[in-house]
C-alpha cells in the first residue's frame, strides 16, 4: 500500500538558484582593454560573486571572512592607484612639454553589456574602463611624438598583463578561502565525531552493554590447572623412599 502511494506521489522538481544581477554597458576603444574584458572579466566576476555570497555561508569565523575581503579590497585599490598614477604621469609630461593630447578615434571600438552579479564585479569592470582610458593617453602621447614605438608597445603589454593578473589573484584568493573553509568544516565534524566515539566507547558501532561478572571456575578446572602447573618429575620424600625399600 505504501509503495503504491510512493509511486503516485508527484516527483520533486529541481529549483535552480535565482541570483540578482544588473547589466552595465561600457564602450572600450583599445585592444588591451578589449582583451582584458574578453579573457578575464567573466571569470573574475564569478570569483567575486562566490566570495560575496558562497564563502560567507560556509565560513564560521567572521575574522577569517574579513581578512579575505580585506585582501581583495587591497588588491583592487592598489590596481586603481597604479593606473591613475600612470595616467597622471603621462598627463604631466604632456603639460610640461606643451603637448596637446587630442582625442583619437578607433577602428574597432566595441560596446559590451557587462553582467554584474555583485558590487565587486563592478569594481573590476571599472578597472578595465580605466585601463582603456590609460591606453588612450599612451596612444595620444605616441601620436604627439614623445613616446617611442617600442615604449608604446611595452606600456600596452605591461598594463594589459597587470589588469588580467588582478583577475588571477582574485581567483587564487577565492580558491584558498574555499579550501580553508572546507578544511575547518571537516576538522569540526571530525572533532564532533571523536567526542561521540568517546561517549560510546572504543567501538561506536556496537551498543554499550554492562559487563557481566565473571563466573567462578569449577573446582575440577582448578585442580586440573594445578596439576598442569606441577612439574612432571619430582624427587621422592624420605618417607616415600623408605616405603619403597
Amino acid at each position: 500500500m505504501s509503495d503504491k502511494k510512493a509511486d503516485n506521489a508527484p516527483a520533486r522538481r529541481k529549483i535552480d538558484f535565482s541570483n540578482p544581477f544588473i547589466v552595465k554597458q561600457v564602450t572600450l576603444n583599445t585592444t588591451p582593454a578589449l582583451m582584458a574584458y574578453e579573457t578575464a572579466f567573466d571569470a573574475c566576476a564569478m570569483s567575486l560573486r562566490n566570495l560575496s555570497t558562497i564563502v560567507p555561508s560556509i565560513t564560521k569565523n567572521q575574522s577569517d571572512m574579513m581578512a579575505v575581503n580585506g585582501a581583495v579590497e587591497h588588491l583592487l585599490n592598489n590596481a586603481f592607484a597604479n593606473i591613475r598614477k600612470e595616467s597622471a604621469r603621462i598627463k604631466k609630461i604632456a603639460d610640461d612639454n606643451g603637448i596637446e593630447m587630442g582625442k583619437l578615434s578607433y577602428t574597432n571600438a566595441k560596446s559590451a553589456d557587462a553582467k554584474l552579479t555583485c558590487a565587486k564585479a563592478g569594481q573590476y569592470l571599472q578597472l578595465i574602463v580605466e585601463l582603456d582610458e590609460l591606453i588612450c593617453l599612451v596612444h595620444s602621447a605616441w601620436f604627439a611624438g614623445f613616446i617611442a614605438d617600442d615604449a608604446k608597445s611595452s606600456l600596452e603589454r605591461l598594463w594589459r598583463r597587470k589588469t588580467i593578473g588582478i583577475a588571477s589573484e582574485v581567483k587564487s584568493i577565492t580558491n584558498r578561502a574555499f579550501k580553508a573553509a572546507k578544511q575547518t568544516e571537516s576538522e569540526a565534524n571530525k572533532a564532533d565525531l571523536d567526542a561521540d566515539n568517546d561517549l560510546l566507547g572504543d567501538n561506536p558501532d556496537e551498543p554499550a552493554t554492562e559487563t557481566a561478572p565473571a563466573k567462578p571456575k569449577a573446582k575440577r578446572a582448578k585442580s586440573k590447572a594445578a596439576a598442569e602447573e606441577t612439574p612432571a618429575t619430582t624427587l621422592p620424600t624420605e618417607a616415600e623412599a623408605l616405603a619403597v625399600d
